[in-house]
């Protein structure tokens, strides 16, 4: 997953969960009939998942909150790609879970985090995990990659679209007042396509910096 390679401290990451829904193609589009059988189980996760305050929100190719797009507008879309969101809060996550196994719609899900956690999420609402992706971390050529303050912002984006470039203008753009780091955190966030940038990490990690 994309999403298992989040870099920070433990207490970074306890403020940082990934959930996403994933049709699969060839099983849940055999015909039209439950394609969109598929897309309205789709939406009722969706909405789950929004109810209870996630962080982000969005699908491949609609857009995200993350962004600014508008929810409804990015759910329209009759796409079979599901859905992703972030959340900052592991309690969140736990009612999320509950309910989707409640709703049992057979749609696949992932959920990113501390494994610690997730496994105590699991075993609270009686799920068990069918796959386990662990990240082992970064290797080789360490020396190359942008600094750790760097790390903790640009790997929020699982398909590597922002740039330490980018947090180094916005850092600057902090420190001479002309922007606030709330405001900072959502212009780093655009280059992200999908639904599991964490903005409000991001502008915690882009005060520290500018406080520096």
């Amino acid at each position: 997953s994309h999403s298992a390679h989040r870099f920070g401290t433990k207490e970074d990451l306890k403020r940082d969960y990934v959930v996403f829904v994933r049709p699969a193609r060839g099983m849940d589009d055999i015909d039209e009939e439950t394609k969109q059988e598929t897309l309205r189980k789709t939406k009722v996760l969706a909405d789950i998942v929004r109810k209870y305050g996630p962080a982000g929100i969005g699908r491949a190719g609609a857009g995200s909150t993350s962004q600014g797009c508008e929810y409804d507008r990015i759910m329209e879309k009759p796409e079979l790609n599901g859905f992703m969101s972030v959340f900052t809060d592991k309690e969140k996550v736990e009612k999320v879970l509950a309910e989707f196994k409640e709703k049992d719609l057979g749609l696949s899900v992932v959920a990113s985090g501390l494994t610690e956690d997730l496994f105590d999420i699991c075993k609270k609402v009686g799920l068990k995990p069918h796959t386990i992706l662990f990240s082992l971390g970064f290797w080789g050529k360490t020396e190359l990659l942008p600094s750790e303050d760097h790390l903790k912002i640009t790997t929020l984006c699982g398909h590597s679209m922002v740039s330490p470039a980018l947090i180094d203008h916005y850092v600057d753009e902090i420190k001479k007042g002309n922007i606030t780091p709330e405001e900072a955190g959502k212009k780093v966030a655009k280059p992200c396509p999908c639904g599991i940038y964490n903005v409000p990490r991001t502008v915690e990690e882009l005060k520290k910096m500018a406080a520096k």
